[in-house]
């Protein structure tokens, strides 16, 4: 389980202050805001990739507000698949676990016999995938995505919700999504947050 505690975050203005959440294991919750409200900025701070001014995260009954990123057991899909071209899909799947197997991971996501695609091949949709699979590979506690199918045409984008919600309902694997479109949150999660 994962609890957030009076988050506070300001830069020039504030961003989000006493932001409370508890998120139990397979409960997906998505975060709608305008430009600039401070969702993605949430989501750097619960995964340790920015310090937070006050407040506590929780995970499964350990403290980590001040834990490294590498320590904290949680994934993070952004909204531009993070890949590097100059490793085939399995070699980027093996930075996310060296001994997970990648076939698995890889049917998981619908990809199955992607493994030695160059990465400039793929579309946008199996981007994100390969992504996903990742991150997955990984075993996170929590899983973080930031606004992860903004970047894709309708009918990918709904095809995607669907199967990434089936995906961490199938593993009980919480989430929280950050996203500007409400008709993906309310696809995708089972209770919605506007900052």
């Amino acid at each position: 389980m994962l609890s957030c505690k009076g988050l506070n975050k300001s830069y020039e203005k504030e961003l989000f202050s006493e932001f409370n959440l508890e998120l139990e294991p397979g409960e997906i919750v998505a975060i709608t805001g305008p430009s600039g409200s401070g969702k993605t900025t949430l989501l750097r701070c619960i995964c340790g990739l920015e310090n937070l001014d006050d407040g506590q995260i929780i995970l499964d009954g350990k403290e980590i507000t001040n834990l490294p990123a590498e320590e904290r057991g949680i994934g993070l899909i952004f909204q531009k698949p993070v890949l590097y071209p100059h490793l085939s899909v399995g070699g980027n799947l093996r930075l996310g676990s060296k001994s997970g197997d990648i076939q698995k991971s890889l049917k998981e996501v619908g990809l199955a016999n992607f493994e030695e695609r160059k990465i400039e091949t793929l579309s946008g949709g199996e981007g994100q995938r390969v992504a996903l699979a990742r991150a997955l590979l990984a075993n996170p506690t929590v899983l973080l995505l930031d606004e992860p199918f903004s970047s894709l045409d309708d009918d990918l984008s709904k095809k995607l919700v669907q199967d990434v919600k089936t995906l961490l309902k199938n593993r009980n694997c919480p989430a929280i999504l950050v996203t500007h479109n409400k008709t993906i949150a309310a696809k995708f999660a089972d209770s919605i947050i506007s900052l």
